[in-house]
């Protein structure tokens, strides 16, 4: 095994019942919680509502600000945190999705910036990248089971004028403690369901394709958390009402980014991350998930057509879906399984499906390298270039045709 050092400071509290000791953890971190929450489904589904009586009941004053969007923006952080300093909060609760605690770690972290007032910089690539220095305390009620933003120290802000999107990483911006409640995540609806399943697999692809094989114990992890996400989604869609389910989706999503799935491997970078940020900085509207839904099996099959992790390709093809044979048929015949999967799940489609034009996927591709990479590719076990990131791109058209 390679080394690591790995910090999980998060406190993680599962089940519907849990509410009365989550508001006691998070009093803990402040006596003024400023509640950030997306468009309105946990206002309306009531979730908010036990949450801020919860907190009360623990001696917690609580300010609520609305309205994150999906893929959050910049200047909707800002605004945030403005709102915060004139009430005095002294530390953030995340209520919803991935986007509500993204906008949260950026809203507690610029808060934490004396004279600061834009967050854009400070988010990779910018002016100020890497000199965010501390962030106020903050807790998350996670209500969608896909990017584990709970427990990870990452954010990802859009600027939707410049149709960037990039990302801030700090230890600082793990949340001190995350409440997983599969009973909130009951009435999400089927498409965002397999969108956030689709983005679970990619935390664990990533790693796994391109950290090597020196961790037994990690690729083990890795494969139970895909195969939970592969046997639980379809039943999932087939009963959006089990909460049951809902629990297995959700307590996969926490551990596919909890640090544990890439322990005692090589580190990596997120290619496929690079790409799809890219693809949504261009079209807001699409939801991570579905991106990287799109990318799958164009990325993977240029992989393997470069000759790269096919042992590792291979070893996903037994272990998942008991494939047999020599490494290349192996490594083969899990892309294509997997993209059977993507199908029967509503989950596959192409770039050109989304709406992207030959020109937008060079502007994608242009943002990838330059935001992600060093200006001319970006890294998977060797350089993709800009060319190959539009063709990669360009190859997802087979993903409209009958399988």
């Amino acid at each position: 095994m390679n080394s690591f050092n790995l910090h999980l400071p998060t406190q993680l509290i599962f089940g519907h019942d849990q509410g009365a000791l989550f508001a006691a953890a998070a009093a803990k971190l402040g006596r003024h919680a400023f509640i950030v929450t997306g468009s309105g489904s946990v206002v309306r589904l009531g979730y908010l509502a036990e949450i801020e009586q919860g907190l009360r009941d623990a001696g917690v004053k609580t300010t609520h600000f609305a309205g994150i969007e999906p893929n959050p923006e910049a200047e909707t952080v800002n605004r945030a945190t403005s709102e915060l300093r004139a009430a005095g909060c002294d530390f953030v609760v995340a209520v919803g999705g991935g986007s509500a605690m993204d906008a949260a770690k950026a809203i507690a972290a610029l808060a934490a910036s004396p004279g600061e007032t834009d967050i854009w910089p400070f988010t990779l690539g910018g002016t100020k990248a890497f000199q965010l220095k501390a962030a106020l305390p903050l807790a998350c009620v996670a209500t969608t089971a896909a990017t584990a933003s709970e427990v990870t120290p990452y954010s990802v802000i859009s600027q939707r004028s410049s149709h960037g999107k990039s990302v801030l990483g700090h230890d600082f911006l793990k949340s001190r403690v995350s409440w997983l409640n599969p009973r909130y995540t009951v009435a999400v609806p089927a498409t965002v369901t397999a969108d956030g399943a689709s983005d679970i697999l990619s935390h664990v692809f990533e790693n796994y394709l391109l950290g090597g094989s020196g961790s037994p114990m990690a690729d083990r992890h890795s494969e139970g958390v895909m195969l939970t996400v592969l046997e639980t989604l379809p039943k999932q869609l087939a009963a959006l009402g089990d909460e049951n389910l809902r629990g297995h989706l959700l307590w996969a999503s926490t551990l596919a980014l909890s640090g544990f799935q890439g322990a005692g491997r090589l580190e990596s970078g997120f290619p496929m991350h690079s790409i799809e940020h890219s693809m949504s900085g261009v079209r807001p509207e699409l939801a991570h998930g579905r991106g990287l839904a799109t990318i799958y099996p164009a990325y993977f099959r240029w992989l393997l057509a470069h000759g790269r992790a096919t042992e590792r390709f291979a070893q996903l093809g037994q272990r998942l879906f008991g494939l047999t044979g020599d490494t290349q048929t192996c490594a083969s015949g899990f892309v294509a399984a997997f993209e059977h999967w993507l199908a029967a799940n509503g989950l596959r489609q192409s770039a050109a499906s989304l709406g992207f034009t030959p020109a937008e996927l060079v502007r994608v591709a242009d943002y990838a390298v330059k935001t992600y990479g060093d200006g001319r590719s970006i890294d998977a076990l060797g350089p993709i270039t800009r060319d190959e990131i539009v063709e990669i791109l360009t190859d997802t058209a087979r993903q409209d045709q009958a399988l």
